[in-house]
């Protein structure tokens, strides 16, 4: 992705310079991933995938590089506290459960959004007998659906009140439930 942006990267560089018009630095972004439930590269495949793209299409007459790293350096920094509010199936013979917590896609986990992101969840009822479960949050907005088209396998033994750490939500979780959405009040967060 990097060879191909670079590339049009330069093209934009060598055009305007034609110009007149002499450019001395790109912004690669983001993009840099956090380990939810698949493994991923470590930061310095991605480092040298940049710098070996940049040489390929500026050679030694390199721009100044900014790079954003922010969910890769702080993603797996946050754990958010959540309790089971509600566990419910929509008929007697449904298979899968609907588990609802206290923090939903408004309460700062707007990234699971078309399930973009499945972040790691943890209980203290982890390695017994699992089920599918659709996650849902607590407001009264039906999107407040987590994780539906692919549910979860969440314990059997799970139980209203226990205890959900949801794991790898150290980037943007708080700034999405900025706002006390429904009269939830926004995430608390304490740094250690």
């Amino acid at each position: 992705a990097w060879d191909r942006a670079l590339g049009d990267a330069k093209k934009v560089f060598a055009t305007l310079a034609e110009e007149g018009i002499v450019l001395k630095m790109v912004n690669m972004g983001g993009g840099f991933p956090t380990r939810y439930l698949k493994d991923v590269p470590v930061a310095e495949a991605y480092g040298r995938a940049i710098f070996s793209a940049l040489r390929k299409h500026f050679g030694n007459a390199l721009p100044e590089t900014i790079i954003e790293p922010g969910r890769g350096m702080v993603g797996n920094a946050g754990v958010i506290k959540s309790e089971v509010v509600l566990i419910s199936k929509k008929a007697d013979n449904d298979n899968v459960r609907w588990v609802f917590l206290d923090i939903g896609k408004f309460g700062g986990l707007a990234e699971t959004m078309d399930e973009a992101i499945r972040y790691p969840l943890v209980t203290r009822h982890d390695g017994s007998e699992t089920a599918p479960c659709v996650l849902a949050g607590p407001t009264c907005d039906s999107a407040d659906v987590m994780y539906e088209k692919t549910p979860y396998p969440l314990p059997l033994s799970l139980t209203i009140g226990d205890e959900v750490l949801i794991e790898g939500t150290g980037a943007y979780t708080t700034t999405y439930s900025a706002v006390a959405f429904n009269g939830f009040e926004p995430l608390r967060s304490y740094v250690i």
